[in-house]
């Protein structure tokens, strides 16, 4: 999942947002994820319903239709938030930074991994998502 900022111009009057750079790099952040791992299911600014209640995500947009697996979300101001089954893997948010796009890949892919191998995915957990859930 890729939380990205957008309608940067409704919040322009006190941030200096380019939307444009925002999608940009979400879809740079996405096409490593895939190079990595080719089976991958990114989603933008939408968390599947099943982990919909980690403390990572906020602003959720709920929905009842039982045939929808995602409630979109809306995206926090200045984000940039790469997670996968409510892990942080990667916080603009958090950090102040753009993210490299192959060490995000990287850390997606180790997750992956801990996904198939039935192990616990909160050891992925960056240490400010310990330390501070927002």
């Amino acid at each position: 999942m890729v939380e990205h900022c957008q309608n940067c111009q409704s919040h322009g009057f006190n941030t200096r947002h380019d939307p444009a750079k925002y999608l940009e790099h979400a879809n740079g952040v996405a096409a490593a994820i895939k190079a990595q791992i080719p089976n991958a299911e990114i989603v933008f600014n939408k968390v599947t319903k099943q982990h919909s209640q980690s403390d990572i995500y906020s602003q959720l947009i709920f929905n009842d239709d039982q045939n929808l697996p995602y409630f979109d979300i809306l995206p926090r101001i200045g984000a940039l938030e790469v997670s996968i089954n409510g892990v942080l893997l990667f916080s603009k948010v958090v950090s102040g930074k753009w993210p490299h796009y192959n060490a995000v890949a990287n850390r997606a892919k180790s997750a992956a991994e801990m996904i198939d191998g039935d192990q616990n995915l909160q050891t992925m957990a960056t240490p400010q998502q310990v330390s501070s859930k927002y």
